[in-house]
């Protein structure tokens, strides 16, 4: 065979896997964004005595996720008084979470919001947004955010709370 067909076979078999990565990569992109959400009990423990400020928090997870399945989790949160309106206290709140999965995959998750503290009754509502950050198995390169919201009381240490957003991976 000539080096020109040679050449010519060469330049064309590159073109072919040029073109065919490039499909996969569009197709790869289009089905790594999914739909997550769910729900989860929660445990929280309080790390700081009561009227330390900032509060630290481990909040013990329970809960079924999209993508996930029965999942559990550990958050440790840091709670900044912001103001306070008569028995309502507003603060910052801030995540760092671990979410295991049923087959033991991680995801971790940074999380930021607000909350609502009723001192009187011990109602806390509380609202912000989850970043997705990476994990192991096949969360490894997770990315994507949801948006979650809750209850919980300062008074039983319990609390429950809903996601809704999107995840690729």
């Amino acid at each position: 065979m000539s080096t020109w067909k040679q050449l010519g076979r060469l330049v064309s078999l590159s073109s072919l896997v040029v073109f065919a990565l490039s499909v996969a990569t569009v197709a790869f992109a289009i089905a790594t964004e999914r739909p997550y959400g769910g729900s989860c009990s929660t445990v929280i423990t309080p790390l700081t005595p009561p009227g330390v400020f900032p509060q630290r928090l481990r909040i013990d997870y329970d809960c079924m996720l999209a993508h996930l399945g029965r999942t559990t989790a550990v958050a440790t949160q840091v709670v900044t008084p912001t103001g306070q309106s008569g028995a309502i206290v507003t603060t910052i709140i801030e995540n760092s979470t671990f979410y295991t999965a049923a087959n033991g995959d991680s995801l971790n998750v940074a999380f930021t919001g607000t909350a609502l503290i009723n001192v009187q009754t011990g109602e806390v509502r509380f609202i912000g947004t989850e970043t997705f950050e990476g994990g192991s198995g096949r969360f490894i390169d997770a990315s994507g955010s949801a948006d979650l919201e809750g209850t919980a009381s300062i008074f039983t240490n319990v609390g429950f709370v809903t996601t809704k957003g999107s995840i690729g991976y």
